[in-house]
């Protein structure tokens, strides 16, 4: 993406040499497969040593991406003017050198200049410059190129308006570039771009964001979209009876009906929100809990029916609050439905991975209603509830983190470990781990008493993680909570603050290890967990 001058390396030569081996037979089977692989082109980013070999080289510094403090070693990258003669000259090179080393090409490069950095002018002149120059660098090194180009910035970056989007795009001779409009499936560029000035493109779908676990989707737009109308009123449904079947092996009517019920909630996300999971669990508030309201309304709680309806709401922007788009008693339903088929489809492995993802789903909504009463009894002063409704949280926590180990799908252990495997000395190994720990925890940089604006990005639902990082964060600032209470005094946000982010870090440190197998019967602890938190309870409805 060209935000960063590098993070977590330097990265060692064995694993540069590890790379390109492995590319040339990525490489080798999508040709036999009939595919066309798409290669990289040069973007204009240049390391700041390039003034040293070119001192007349026009190049600027572009802004800050997510970086704490700006840290130098990370920030901010440079970009070599497009009018400078350099830039085509290194362009034709990248590509010539990419011949040589492959020894053929489809003649599609992917090049993504601002896909999340802002350019330095909003001239359309200048934009115009750039696309042009960027496309001649591939032209220069193959007459056949094709510019693919992500449509990401379009949707990310306000800065991109009509005249600057078209400056970009008509700055390529029609038919040398395609857009994929990344985010179609929610945000569809094409439909308010003219689509995108004419220039061909291609209907995509992000859906997940660092690969986060949670049950969504848009099932319809995603059917639908890409040819803008309904064909048969049925034409999903029947997709999703079938589904079920091809996925489980058999047909069996409960599991189809559960399927029915996930594919008009989890999986029918029509309000437009972008969906990154900020389930309470693996995505902690950190904010003063004096500042979250509880706002007034109508819902039923995970107990009996009151009228009140918690909504976590934040008054910083340092807090996102979780996404709800369904009924959860529906979903619960769901469950229910899922449970009672197990004894027909329990020596199934996609069942049993879809089993604990759903009950891992009810779970963690239900978590997050939870976490809203203990902020309601800490804004009431009242200590004991505190005390005893975090402590079932944590003690939920835990056995969310039992149930995910029970499917291999859910383990923190096969990560890490993939990680050490690439690692030739024990070096390597802390490092390729470290790397590894980081990207699901602190994602970037921090200090002693800031944390990545990035934290939690790449969070995750994965058995080992909640049980020695999700659980004891919480439990730290549950603490603070009690003790602000308990000394009539504020919360130390501060001190909350440096705790938590030492737990990080300490955790991106540690070497200890984590299983790669699961254990557990995934059908017997379900039902356990259904039974004991969710059972014959109303649930929250918004």
């Amino acid at each position: 993406m060209s935000n960063l001058h590098g993070w977590g390396g330097p990265l060692p030569q064995s694993w540069l040499d590890q790379q390109l081996v492995l590319q040339k037979k990525i490489l080798v089977r999508i040709y036999e497969l009939g595919m066309n692989p798409v290669l990289p082109a040069f973007s204009g980013n240049v390391p700041a040593a390039l003034q040293n070999v070119f001192p007349s080289a026009k190049i600027t510094q572009l802004g800050n991406w997510f970086s704490v403090k700006s840290d130098p070693r990370w920030c901010c990258t440079y970009l070599l003017d497009a009018t400078d003669p350099l830039f085509i000259e290194i362009g034709r090179a990248f590509i010539e050198q990419q011949l040589k080393e492959y020894g053929r090409t489809s003649h599609i490069y992917n090049c993504d200049t601002f896909d999340e950095n802002t350019p330095p002018v909003d001239s359309p002149e200048y934009i115009s410059s750039l696309g042009a120059a960027i496309y001649s660098g591939m032209q220069s090194g193959d007459s056949d190129a094709v510019w693919l180009m992500q449509g990401w910035l379009f949707s990310y970056d306000p800065f991109w308006r009509p005249p600057q989007m078209k400056a970009l795009l008509n700055s390529v001779p029609l038919g040398k570039l395609v857009v994929l409009d990344l985010f179609a499936e929610v945000k569809p560029i094409w439909s308010t771009s003219k689509q995108f000035y004419g220039v061909p493109y291609i209907w995509c779908m992000l859906h997940n964001f660092a690969g986060n676990i949670e049950m969504y989707g848009i099932l319809d737009s995603i059917a639908f979209g890409p040819v803008e109308a309904r064909t048969s009123e049925n034409t999903t449904m029947a997709w999703i009876n079938q589904y079920s079947v091809r996925r489980y092996g058999r047909s069996v009517p409960a599991i189809q009906d559960a399927w029915n019920v996930l594919y008009h909630t989890v999986y029918n996300c029509t309000d437009g929100a972008t969906d990154k999971n900020r389930d309470v669990i693996v995505a902690f508030p950190d904010v003063d809990p004096s500042i979250i309201s509880v706002t007034e309304g109508k819902y039923q709680n995970y107990g009996k029916p009151v009228s009140k309806e918690a909504v976590l709401k934040s008054e910083t922007s340092s807090y996102d609050h979780p996404h709800l788009w369904y009924s959860t008693s529906e979903v619960i339903r769901a469950l229910e439905l899922f449970i009672a088929s197990g004894n027909e489809l329990s020596a199934s492995n996609t069942y049993r991975y879809d089993l604990i993802d759903l009950t891992r789903q009810a779970l963690a909504k239900y978590a997050n209603e939870l976490f809203l009463n203990i902020i309601e009894a800490y804004q009431l002063n009242d200590a004991h509830g505190v005390f005893q409704l975090s402590r079932r949280f944590l003690e939920l926590v835990e056995d969310m983190d039992g149930l995910l180990a029970c499917h291999d799908g859910f383990l923190l252990g096969p990560w890490l470990e993939s990680a050490k495997q690439l690692a030739q000395n024990e070096e390597q190994e802390k490092q390729y781990e470290w790397n590894a720990r980081t990207q699901i925890t602190m994602w970037f940089d921090n200090t002693q008493e800031e944390a990545s604006l990035l934290r939690d990005y790449g969070n995750k639902y994965w058995s080992g993680l909640l049980r020695d990082y999700y659980g004891p964060r919480a439990a730290i600032y549950f603490k603070y909570m009690i003790e602000s209470l308990e000394s009539g005094d504020g919360f130390r946000l501060k001190d909350w603050r440096r705790e938590w982010i030492k737990l990080t870090n300490d955790w991106q440190n540690g070497r200890n290890v984590y299983p790669v197998e699961s254990n557990g019967d995934a059908l017997i602890t379900s039902q356990w967990l259904y039974n004991k938190y969710l059972q014959g309870t109303g649930v929250f409805d918004h």
